[in-house]
């Protein structure tokens, strides 16, 4: 891929900037190594046994277990992989089976249903639901002749668990998540300016940390909902006024007082351990710019210590397995573009069929951002891998020498999958056309042309499927949600129970369904700058619910004057949001502080105070 000064000198638009731009994330080795084995090991017994289609096949479990390990605390890796593991086995089973093509194509449209409903239960079950629909297609197309179903998925089985087994001995390597990295990462590089003799290096080190804090939050991944991504980007939407001080101070020659610098070193500690920092509170600053310092960082550390406290009853996990409308037009289409990839490939009477079908499920995978960015960077990334594919296949015989390229091709596989689609999709395709060809000969250029009608699928049917997206303006959306999450907090601060259950959910449906309407103009060339705009409010929304759902589960109402104020400004600023313009920014601040209202514990002696 280009790289981004290359990128800068092409004088591209900002929006094609940011679909092309790899993000800078440190390389994991324990991935790198996990990934490499466990693709690589299976082939190596292959070749030694002469059992290559056994070997071919417990690498692709591997393979589709790899998919989900991403960097993270060990019980987070663990739980991840296992997940995947579990219900892409599910979905390799049933699609291998099947007994016929056609049957073949009833049931990945069957398993296309629960997978895209599991994106709304959470990163494991999205992640798992992805699986499932992906290695369903591949064991459709991947049918052996010569081994019955049953050892077809015990081998398959096989390199998932060997997969899961490397994962796990990883423990004496573990490491923290690449947000908790990123946002530590701020405060390291203010603390460099603040020491640095000339800080003029020192703060273009600053706003490089920044942007790349930037894009793990925002620009990759998965962007469904987790507490501690919420709580990471909440810390870095607080870090703005440390960085402007700090950097005020720089500028002025000031050292702020010790005990700040001792804060910042705290806090890019606990980023990096998920601890709760330690209560500040501002000093008698010698200056106004070190008062200014001491300040921000109360605020950010109290709006921390607040979120990381508000712990929700399971009850709210059971709420969030409701879908709304967004959810079942992603279900339509996923199902009319897998209807259309399984029927033109059964009527044009191709060799490989179900590469069409897995360019839609892989392109269409909820949670993942623009589905017309993925559609241009996996056609990209496609053309490249099948290129790199056929150069190896024609100067490389399969065998022993296929080896060492299939090794390094699964390693380079975790950093790709961090640092950019359109390079993943490079890498996969070239990784997997050399392991299919270790046991038949596959033709690449042909999944080029597959790759490419599946693309032209999902454009297509997501251009007539426009209607079905369209909605109402940002603005409008908010206040809505505004509005119900102000009914709900009404009810729950108040301590009534009757009708409060069906409120809640309906509260968390539209919450999810707002969630999802912003993910996808993320990164949507003409929605994106607005997008992001609104992004961070989302999640105060969501925590504002996750307080009053937690106070109405401990049966601890507020004082009803206290709570009539919060709900009173909420429904003031629900007005305001429909007659006139607020701004992201302002909005977000108000609803911090109701936040801060709804969370607080009850004064002592108030009704409900305890």
């Amino acid at each position: 891929m280009l790289t981004s000064r290359a990128l800068r000198h092409l004088q591209l638009p900002d929006w094609l900037l940011r679909q092309l731009r790899p993000m800078s994330i440190p390389a994991d080795w324990t991935r790198i190594c996990a990934v490499g084995l466990g693709i690589g090991v299976p082939q190596l017994i292959g070749l030694l046994t002469g059992r290559i289609e056994e070997a071919v096949l417990a690498s692709i479990g591997a393979l589709c277990a790899s998919f989900s390990d991403l960097t993270g605390s060990y019980r987070y890796r663990l739980r991840r992989v296992g997940v995947a593991a579990v219900l892409g086995a599910l979905g390799f089973a049933a699609g291998a089976a099947a007994p016929g093509p056609w049957w073949a194509a009833a049931v990945v449209l069957a398993v296309a249903v629960p997978s895209v409903l599991s994106s709304r239960m959470g990163d494991l079950w999205s992640s798992g639901g992805a699986h499932m629909l992906t290695f369903c297609i591949v064991a459709t197309g991947e049918q052996s002749a010569s081994l019955p179903a049953g050892e077809q998925i015990a081998w398959f089985a096989a390199g998932e668990l060997l997969l899961f087994a490397l994962v796990m001995a990883t423990w004496p390597f573990r490491g923290t998540a690449p947000a908790r990295s990123a946002v530590a990462g701020i405060f390291d590089a203010t603390l460099r300016m603040l020491d640095a003799e000339t800080p003029v290096a020192a703060r273009q080190e600053l706003t490089k940390a920044l942007n790349t804090a930037h894009d793990v939050l925002v620009g990759g991944g998965s962007m469904s909902r987790s507490r501690v991504r919420d709580r990471l980007y909440l810390v870095y939407t607080h870090a703005t006024p440390i960085v402007e001080a700090s950097v005020s101070l720089a500028h002025a020659g000031e050292r702020p007082p010790p005990r700040a610098r001792e804060a910042l070193r705290t806090l890019a500690r606990c980023m990096r351990t998920g601890e709760v920092p330690p209560p500040y509170y501002p000093g008698t600053a010698a200056s106004p710019l070190a008062q200014a310092l001491d300040q921000g960082i109360a605020e950010l550390v109290s709006a921390f210590r607040i979120a990381k406290r508000a712990e929700v009853a399971r009850e709210h996990e059971r709420v969030r397995l409701t879908f709304g409308r967004s959810t079942w037009a992603q279900v339509l289409r996923m199902v009319l573009c897998l209807a259309l990839a399984e029927g033109v490939g059964l009527l044009a009477g191709l060799d490989q069929p179900y590469w069409i079908a897995l360019t839609a499920a892989l392109v269409l995978k909820p949670n993942s951002g623009s589905v017309f960015a993925r559609t241009v960077l996996r056609a990209i990334g496609t053309v490249a891998g099948v290129l790199i594919a056929l150069l190896l296949l024609s100067l490389v015989p399969p065998g022993w020498w296929s080896l060492p390229f299939i090794v390094v091709l699964a390693a380079k596989l975790p950093v790709a999958i961090d640092r950019h689609y359109g390079l993943f999709s490079a890498v996969v395709t070239a990784l997997v056309l050399l392991q299919m060809n270790q046991s038949a000969e596959f033709h690449a250029a042909a999944r080029l042309i597959d790759t490419l009608v599946g693309c032209a699928i999902v454009l297509a049917v997501g251009f007539l499927l426009r209607p079905l997206h369209r909605g109402p303006e940002l603005e409008t959306r908010f206040a809505d949600a505004v509005a119900a999450v102000a009914e709900y907090v009404s009810q729950s601060l108040a301590g009534v129970r009757h009708g409060r259950p069906a409120l809640r959910r309906r509260t968390y449906r539209q919450l999810a369904d707002l969630r999802g309407a912003l993910q996808q103009q993320l990164m949507n060339p003409a929605t994106a700058p607005q997008a992001e705009r609104w992004w961070p409010t989302i999640s105060v929304l969501e925590r504002v619910v996750d307080a009053a759902t937690e106070k109405a589960v401990r049966d601890n109402p507020h004082d009803l004057q206290q709570a009539q104020r919060l709900v009173s400004t909420m429904r003031t600023t629900t007005r305001q949001l429909r007659s006139t313009e607020v701004r992201p920014a302002r909005l977000h601040d108000e609803l911090e502080r109701i936040y801060a209202g709804v969370a607080a514990p009850c004064a002592p002696g108030a009704p409900g105070g305890g």
